[in-house]
C-alpha cells in the first residue's frame, strides 16, 4: 500500500532522502554481517509481567523467529497490506512481530496494553485487521479474551493469536514464537512473488492528532528511515550500539528512538518493562549499555541524589530525553559527572523530529530550551569561511531536508521575527502522508496547500543573533494532555464526564507534575444541589470503559466554566487558577 503522493516520492527520491531499502532489507543485512551477535534481550523480570522466560536472541535467532511468525501469519491469511494489531509489552516478541510484518509486506498496528475494551473495539472497527497478536494474560487482565470477544462481535474474521499456555476460547494460543512450526515453503513462495518497496506503508500508529480525537497514522519504510536516522545522528550512536529500551515499543518513540537506530547500527536492544529503577540500572551495568531513554524528572532525581555515583555507567554515552521541559543544570551535570550527553527530543507520531544534542549545541541552556531551525536557519548562509560541512548540517542528516514554517495564530501570516508565537508547520522525509480514516481513505485536512503539516504545536524564533538559529517551544495548540509522553485527547474524556448525571458541564485539563510533566484534573460544574467526589466519578468513568491511563487524578468543582465570547472554554485560565491549588488524592 503506497499512500504518499507520487510527486513527493519523486522529490525525496531524487534528493536522495528516500530509497529502495526496506526495513526487512536493513534487518537481513544485520543477520548477514553479524549472525551470532546478541540482538534482543528480555528484561530479567519478564516472568513477573508476561508469559515465558527471558529470551536472549542473536540476529540469527531473531531471523528464524521472524520467519516462523511470518509463516504463521501468512497461513492465517495475512498477506501484503494485511493489517496485524499487536498489543504486547516490551518483550522480544514485539520486535519480532514488527519485523515479521515488514518481511511479509503486511502492516502492523501496535497498541498499548493500557487500552481497554473500548479502545480495542474502536481500533478493530477502524482497521478491520486480519490478525490480532497479544498475551493470553497480562498481570490481572486477559487481553486475548477481550480481543477475541471484540473481534467476534465485529464479525470480520480476525484471528486472535495469544502468547501463553492457558487455553482461551476463540484464541489460537502460541507457546512462544519458538514453538511455532509453520511451513516455511509457502513463505518462500510468497516472498519470491510479492513486490515490497520502501514506499509501502509498514505501520499504523495511533495518536491524539491535532483535534484531540484519536487518529490513525500510517508510515512507510522510508519515513521510518528518516525519523530513525535523526535519532541515530543526534544521539551520536555508533556501530554495534547497545541500547536499553524503557519506553514501550508500541509507541512511535520506541520505533524511532530504539528499533530503527538498532537496525542502523546493527547492535543490541535490551528491553525493559515495566519501569523499575533497580532493574534499569542493573541492565545498564550487565549489558554495558551505550544509549538509553529516560524522562527528565528521573534524570533530575538521579543527579540530585547521586544515585549513579556508585554504579558503573561508564559505557553510557548518550541519553535521549523528552516529554517535558529539560533543565540546563541536569544536562551540564550529566556531562561533567558522568561524561554522558543528554539529547533533548521533541517529536510526534506524524513525523516532527526536533532533537538537540552535542552536534547541535554544547551550551546546556540552549540544548535544554531550544531546537534547531534546520533549513530555516540563517546559519547556513552566514557561516564563516572554512566552516565544516557537518557543522552546517547540524550533524544531523535530516537537517538539509526539513523545512519549517511558523504561522501567526490569528492571521496565518508567516512569522520571521523573534518572540512571536506561531503554529509550527513542517515538511520533511519523515512526514506521514495523512490520517487513515475508518473509510480507508486519507484525511489531509491538517496539511496546507504546499503540503506542510500543521503540527498543532506553538513555537517561536528564540531571539536575535545566534539565537535566531533556534526555535523555542511555547505551548500546545491541540487540546490534549501530555501525561508522561502519552498524549490524552480531552474531548472524549470530557464527553464521558459530561454524561455523569450530576455534572452540568465539564472540562479536563493538565496540571504540572515533576514526574510525568502533566497529570489529569477534571473540572466540573454540577447540577443544582448535587455533590460529587473523585471516587464516585471514577466509578462512572470505569463503567464507561474509559482506559485507566485517561482517568482523572484530581477533581475540582466550580460554579461555572469560564468561556470566551464565542463560548469556548478558557482552559489556560482554568489551568492557571487550579494548577497551583489542586491537591493529589492519596
Amino acid at each position: 500500500m503506497i499512500l504518499d503522493d507520487p510527486r513527493l516520492i519523486e522529490r525525496w527520491t531524487r534528493a536522495g532522502w528516500w530509497g529502495e531499502t526496506t526495513i526487512d532489507d536493513l534487518f537481513r543485512e544485520c543477520v548477514r554481517r553479524f549472525p551470532d551477535r546478541l540482538a534482543l534481550v528480555d528484561a530479567p523480570n519478564r516472568p513477573l509481567f508476561a508469559f515465558g522466560e527471558p529470551q536472549r536472541l542473536t540476529f540469527r535467532d531473531v531471523d528464524r523467529a521472524v520467519d516462523r511468525l511470518a509463516a504463521t501469519l501468512l497461513g492465517i491469511g495475512v498477506g501484503k497490506d494485511g493489517v496485524v494489531v499487536a498489543q504486547l509489552p516490551n518483550i522480544v516478541e514485539m520486535v519480532i512481530a514488527f519485523l515479521a510484518c515488514a518481511r511479509l509486506g503486511a502492516i502492523i498496528s501496535p497498541v498499548t496494553l493500557s487500552y481497554g475494551a473500548r479502545d480495542v473495539r474502536r481500533i478493530v472497527a477502524h482497521l478491520r485487521p486480519v490478525a490480532f497478536l497479544t498475551l493470553v494474560s497480562f498481570k490481572a487482565s486477559r487481553p486475548a479474551r477481550i480481543a477475541a470477544d471484540i473481534c467476534a462481535q465485529a464479525g470480520g474474521g480476525t484471528v486472535v493469536l495469544g502468547l501463553g499456555r492457558e487455553p482461551e476460547s476463540g484464541v489460537r494460543v502460541i507457546d512462544g514464537i519458538a514453538g511455532l512450526d509453520g511451513d516455511l515453503d509457502p513463505l518462500r513462495r510468497h516472498l519470491a512473488t510479492v513486490s515490497i518497496t520502501a514506499n509501502e506503508i509498514v505501520t499504523m500508529h495511533w495518536t491524539s492528532g491535532t483535534t484531540g480525537d484519536p487518529k490513525c497514522v500510517p508510515r512507510s519504510h522510508n519515513t521510518w528511515h528518516a525519523t530513525g536516522g535523526c535519532c541515530t545522528d543526534a544521539g551520536g550512536l555508533k556501530p554495534g550500539e547497545r541500547i536499553l529500551a524503557p519506553m514501550q515499543m508500541v509507541h512511535t518513540a520506541g520505533m524511532s528512538g530504539v528499533i530503527m537506530p538498532w537496525l542502523e547500527t546493527q547492535g543490541m536492544i535490551a528491553l525493559h518493562h515495566p519501569f523499575d529503577m533497580e532493574v534499569y540500572l542493573e541492565q545498564i551495568e550487565a549489558h554495558g549499555i551505550n544509549h538509553t531513554v529516560a524522562a527528565p524528572a528521573m534524570l533530575n532525581a538521579l543527579l540530585k541524589h547521586g544515585t549513579l555515583d556508585h554504579r558503573n555507567v561508564s559505557s553510557v554515552r548518550s541519553i535521549l530525553c523528552g516529554s517535558a521541559p529539560l533543565d540546563a543544570w541536569m544536562i551540564e551535570g550529566f556531562k561533567q559527572r558522568y561524561n554522558i550527553e543528554i539529547v533533548n527530543a521533541f517529536g510526534s507520531t506524524e513525523g516532527l523530529t526536533f532533537l538537540s544534542g552535542p552536534s547541535i549545541t554544547h551550551d546546556p541552556l540552549r540544548r535544554a530550551r531550544y531546537f534547531p531551525r534546520f533549513r530555516a536557519s540563517p546559519a547556513r548562509s552566514h557561516a564563516p569561511p572554512g566552516t565544516n560541512a557537518a557543522d552546517l548540517d547540524w550533524g544531523v542528516r535530516i537537517a538539509a531536508s526539513m523545512d519549517t514554517r511558523l504561522r501567526d495564530l490569528e492571521t496565518q501570516a508567516e512569522i520571521d521575527a523573534p518572540g512571536t508565537p506561531g503554529e509550527m508547520l513542517f515538511l520533511s522525509p519523515a512526514l506521514f502522508p495523512g490520517y487513515w480514516t475508518e473509510a480507508h481513505t486519507l484525511d489531509r485536512r491538517d496539511f496546507d496547500a504546499d503540503g506542510y503539516f500543521r503540527s498543532g504545536e506553538i513555537f517561536e524564533i528564540a531571539g536575535d543573533g545566534a539565537e535566531r538559529d533556534f526555535f523555542h517551544y511555547v505551548d500546545r495548540l491541540k487540546d490534549v494532555i501530555n501525561r508522561g509522553g502519552v498524549k490524552i485527547p480531552t474531548g472524549e474524556l470530557e464527553a464521558a464526564i459530561q454524561n455523569h448525571p450530576k455534572v452540568r458541564e465539564a472540562a479536563a485539563i493538565g496540571y504540572p507534575d515533576d514526574l510525568l510533566g502533566e497529570r489529569i484534573c477534571a473540572v466540573v460544574a454540577l447540577v443544582p444541589g448535587a455533590t460529587l467526589g473523585l471516587e464516585e466519578l471514577l466509578v462512572d468513568l470505569k463503567a464507561a470503559e474509559i482506559p485507566r491511563f485517561m482517568l482523572p487524578e484530581r477533581l475540582e468543582v466550580i460554579e461555572a466554566l469560564p468561556r470566551n465570547a464565542s463560548g469556548k472554554v478558557l482552559k489556560r485560565l482554568l489551568a492557571n487558577e487550579i494548577g497551583g491549588r489542586a491537591q493529589p488524592v492519596q
